[in-house]
């Protein structure tokens, strides 16, 4: 915990910025590659381990990813997806204790994927996924120098492909928790911490849209609705959470996804 803060501030921050680091708790997006294989990897391999992550077979995966990297070394194909494959597996856990070791790894793997190659824009949205997660249980000025990160490497992923879903989706969620604090808490932020880009709700929305355009998938839609809910507009919020409901089962956790969905709608009721 940051000593450098009133207690009361560190307290409040602490509260505040739970949500907002937590754009990388969904943010890894479906599990199919948007990208071609590197070279030195059979693209026939890549699929199938794709195909596992999409069936929710996260552990079988990574045994199967970690074999490729054995066979080939350190690929930024097989590193970034074993990134996102930990966080994946992560999200099946219920014990915090027990997802911190893989929200590491998967911040190791995406690390070295940039070391690997620093143009891939997986690879940077693989360390906004992780830095969003390690940061859950950061202290407050922690939190926000991984903020911070999450917004650079999600910005830099969209830079270097701008058809990439997932990283449309994960800033998207950074802009609408940034653009949540209300005047008071980010002139503690700035005051204390050095204070956040720039954000709004508006550009969460956009990206929101555009990762809709390129992946029409439950996720998107949900988090586009609570968007919605935040900015008082209900009627659209409404429309996206049914879209939840009636769309195709596509990816692991769509159940939850739908779940959530329905449950808003009743609040609405």
């Amino acid at each position: 915990m940051d000593r450098s803060a009133p207690t009361w501030h560190r307290t409040f921050l602490l509260r505040r910025f739970l949500p907002l680091l937590a754009v990388g708790l969904l943010a890894s997006g479906p599990a199919q590659a948007q990208t071609s294989p590197s070279p030195e990897t059979p693209d026939s391999v890549l699929v199938q381990v794709d195909e596992l992550r999409g069936d929710g077979r996260f552990q079988k995966a990574i045994s199967r990813l970690k074999t490729l990297r054995r066979e080939y070394g350190d690929d930024v194909e097989i590193l970034w997806r074993l990134s996102l494959t930990e966080v994946d597996l992560a999200k099946t856990l219920e014990e915090k204790d027990e997802r911190k070791p893989h929200y590491r790894t998967a911040l190791a793997f995406a690390d070295t994927a940039l070391t690997v190659d620093s143009t891939s824009a997986h690879a940077h949205l693989a360390k906004a996924v992780a830095e969003g997660r390690i940061a859950l249980d950061a202290g407050t000025r922690e939190r926000v120098q991984r903020s911070r990160a999450v917004k650079t490497h999600a910005d830099r992923a969209i830079e270097l492909d701008d058809t990439l879903p997932g990283a449309y989706h994960t800033r998207a969620r950074w802009n609408r928790e940034a653009s949540d604090l209300n005047f008071f808490e980010r002139a503690i932020v700035k005051t204390v911490y050095g204070g956040l880009p720039e954000s709004s709700f508006e550009q969460a929305v956009r990206d929101f849209k555009r990762a809709i355009e390129l992946e029409n998938v439950r996720f998107h839609h949900l988090e586009l609705a609570k968007t919605y809910l935040k900015m008082d507009r209900t009627a659209e919020a409404r429309s996206e959470l049914q879209t939840v409901l009636e769309l195709p089962a596509r990816e692991p956790f769509d159940q939850q996804y739908k779940t959530e969905a329905q449950t808003l709608l009743e609040e609405l009721e």
